[in-house]
This record gives C-alpha cells, structure tokens and sequence, in this order.
C-alpha cells in the first residue's frame, strides 16, 4: 500500500501501459487556461488572503453535482479537479507555466490506494495521475468537515478513524455511511458550497504538490522551456541523488509542498466566491498523520523513508503560507544554498553555513523563521 503525493514513484508505472492506451484510443485531454481571470495581487506581494467566507459567499455546488444523499458524483469530482489543476496552472510565473500547462490529468480506479503522482509516460511527454482513493478520500473528507462545522457533529473524526483502518488493510475508501449525515443538512445549500469549497481546496494541494514535481523538474519530462545551465545542471543532481539514495528524496518531497502551497495561494488570491489558503493541505496532513501513527514521530523511519512522514510536512507548509503573507517566497534551482534545493532553514547552522541562502526564505532581504524539528539533525559545518 502507498500513500503519498510523490514524482517518480510506482504509480505511475503501474498506469503507463494504461495511459499508453488511451492516449492511443483518443487525444490526450489537454488542460485549458481561464480565459478570463479576476484581479489579482502582484505575485511576491499578495498580502493577507480574506479568511473563505469572511467577507464574499462560497460558490454554490453547480446541479446535477451531488447526489440523492449530498455526497458528489464521481463525474462532478474528475471534473472539478480538472477546473482547480487549470486555476493552478494560470496562477504560476511564466517559466513554471510553460513547462506544465499541457500536462493531461489522468485518473485510476482503484479505491484502495490513496494516492497521487507525476511522472513521465513511455510514449513521451509527462503527465499528472490521481487514483480513485484519493478522491474518494477527499470528497468524503470534505463533506464531514462541511456537516461538523454546521452542525457541530463529530463526523470527520469518526470517518478518519474507520478509514485508517481501512486503508492499513488494503481495502477501498468508503464515502461516509449511510445516515451518518443529518438529513436536515445533507442537501442544505451552505453544506454543499463548503463541501465544494473545501474539496477544492484539498485538491488544489495534491495538484500543486505534483505540478511543482514537474515544473521544478524533479521528473525530468516537463515539455515547454525546459530549464538550461546551472538550473538544468541543479535539477539533473536533484534527479541523480534522489533516484539512487531514496533518504534525499525528502526535500523533494517537501520542496514540492512548498511550491505547491505557493502556488494554492497565489490560485486563490484570483478568485471569487472563496479564496483558498493552506486549509486543504493541512487537512490533507491530518489524515496522513493518523494513518502513521507513532511510526511518523521515528526519527529513524524518518529519514529512511523516501517520502517525509505528516509531522514534518506540516510544519512545512505552514511556515510557507505564512511566509507567503509577508511577501516571500522559495527561490528557483541554481539561486545558492544545496545542490537539492530545502524549502526550509535548518536548525542549528551558523549564518555563513552551506544551508543558509535564498532557497531558505531569504526573500526581500528577510529570512524566514527556523522550522522547529522534533528532534536534531547532526549536519556538517563549513570550514
């Protein structure tokens, strides 16, 4: 069983020969860009985001979305999530953009894997996959949390726990029980503009993790204005180093999270009818967390594990929402610091030392707040 939002990993070999045929049967889906889109706050200064629903109405679930019992169809979710991955595709600077903007979307069917990736098909190009269990696990996620802050209930507690233990046995995610939401509410209009706000929100992060594997060229396939010189030479260290020693797969990992909170926010700055903030990757991060259990706080399975366990994930992208609000924001490869580019400072190492630089939240002459880790981390010092 994985678990994880990863570039690389054995997803997406497992789907090729599958995308590989329906990429032979019919065009492959392209992503297409708002033609329109709202004002928006300069990228690097975007200012406090309104918390959703503080000051504008969340957009209504569309008809035809959600069915009998308030819970959304499998068609509306594909299709809301192919929306979202378009909103973060416009939101991104114009050398992330052209490196992703055509990168298709392709879904599996199975329920017992929670899980999404980026990688690089056989017949050429890069695409973006999502398995059915990481929608079904998001959508039902979202509608408790929508019922629970409506109706005070305890109703994503409850589905965590039955679904970790589902998930721990291989067995496919469940939507929520029959009757579990209060009828009154299951199709109330507010309930339904939640739950698709924060269905977006989540999925917006998945997405935006994966997107930041492709544009910051951790799969190496990304079609347009593909990087060049010290970037190219960066990210083909960034491929060499994770691939062969899957420990320094992490800050890759997490490199992705950063950007792909960036990139969320800077999506919701645009838009209207709820702006998103870092909410979905936190939830997204509650639910990983419990399906580790004690094993996440390891140090040890820490860094053997190729993908960081919740514990630190969160803290991540936290501190980079944060971050974003004051106007700053993670450096591209070749900037200074490592070789493998940490969205974050470490601990510990004096002002002169090789994990200090613009890729550790030196932007606009500020830097960026240490990340507290749970236990330290023994690096090398300069000379």
């Amino acid at each position: 069983m994985v678990l994880a939002l990863c570039s690389g990993c054995d997803l997406v070999d497992r789907i090729r020969d599958r995308v590989d045929e329906l990429q032979g049967a019919q065009p492959a889906q392209r992503q297409t860009l708002p033609t329109t889109l709202p004002a928006q706050p300069p990228l690097g200064q975007p200012g406090v985001p309104a918390q959703p629903g503080a000051n504008e109405a969340l957009a209504p679930a569309p008809p035809g979305s959600y069915d009998a019992s308030g819970a959304f169809t499998l068609p509306f979710l594909q299709t809301e999530a192919r929306v979202v991955l378009s909103e973060l595709v416009g939101a991104l600077t114009p050398e992330h953009r052209v490196r992703v903007e055509n990168i298709p979307l392709q879904y599996t069917t199975n329920l017992a894997e929670v899980n999404a990736a980026a990688g690089c098909p056989r017949s050429g190009g890069a695409i973006m996959a999502v398995t059915g269990g990481m929608l079904a696990l998001v959508s039902a996620t979202s509608e408790a949390k929508a019922v629970d802050e409506l109706a005070g209930t305890q109703l994503l507690n409850a589905y965590y726990n039955l679904t970790v233990q589902a998930v721990r046995r291989e067995q496919p995610v469940q939507p929520l029980a029959p009757g579990s939401v209060p009828p009154q509410f299951a199709l109330d209009p507010r309930k339904l503009a939640r739950q698709r706000f924060l269905f977006d929100e989540q999925i917006g992060f998945i997405l935006g993790h994966e997107l930041g594997h492709h544009y910051r060229g951790h799969t190496g396939c990304a079609q347009g204005g593909n990087a060049t010189g010290q970037e190219a030479q960066a990210e083909e260290v960034v491929r060499i180093v994770s691939n062969t020693a899957p420990i320094l797969n992490q800050p890759v990992e997490m490199e992705a999270d950063a950007w792909g909170v960036i990139d969320v926010l800077d999506a919701g700055a645009r838009r209207v009818g709820g702006r998103w903030t870092e909410e979905g990757g936190t939830l997204s991060m509650d639910f990983f967390q419990r399906l580790e259990g004690e094993r996440g706080t390891s140090p040890i399975l820490i860094f053997v594990r190729s993908h960081p366990p919740a514990i630190l994930r969160r803290p991540v992208i936290q501190m980079w929402a944060d971050n974003w609000r004051r106007g700053m924001r993670p450096t591209t490869a070749g900037a200074g610091g490592l070789p493998i580019p940490l969205p974050f400072p470490i601990p510990g190492l004096n002002a002169n030392g090789p994990n200090n630089g613009p890729n550790n939240g030196q932007n606009n002459g500020q830097q960026a707040p240490a990340l507290p880790f749970p236990f330290p981390i023994p690096l090398p010092t300069t000379r």
